[in-house]
């Protein structure tokens, strides 16, 4: 991956022009999973593990056949980060959190739990 401040990557985009790219999407993949929505108990726990400066999100597929969305950690480098790289499970620890180590998924998918505003 390009060095940069991993931190810094992604920016705020225009609410109209979001909201265009979406129904444009869902216009062109009516039968495609819409989004995931996950509470920030879970985000503010993967950014809490040691070294973590970002999120990587990507697709998977379950054993039931259904598109999910898996959250991992990621270092300065925009690395995964494992147990092999940062002391996941310790920061998992001081946190409550079992499996400090495991990545996150079980949002819920839009469908069937749709916002009403996009």
């Amino acid at each position: 991956m390009k060095k940069e401040d991993v931190r810094k990557i992604g920016k705020k985009m225009d609410k109209s022009k979001a909201k265009q790219w979406v129904k444009k999407y869902q216009k062109e993949n009516p039968n495609a999973t819409r989004g995931w929505l996950f509470g920030d108990d879970i985000i503010n726990t993967l950014l809490s593990y040691d070294g973590c400066e970002g999120i990587w999100f990507f697709k998977g597929i379950n054993e039931d056949g259904e598109e999910r969305l898996i959250l991992f950690p990621a270092d300065t480098d925009g690395n995964v980060l494992d147990k092999s790289m940062k002391s996941l499970g310790a920061a998992a620890a001081r946190n409550g959190v079992p499996g400090g180590d495991d990545p996150a998924d079980d949002g819920y998918g839009c469908p069937p739990m749709c916002p009403e505003n996009i």
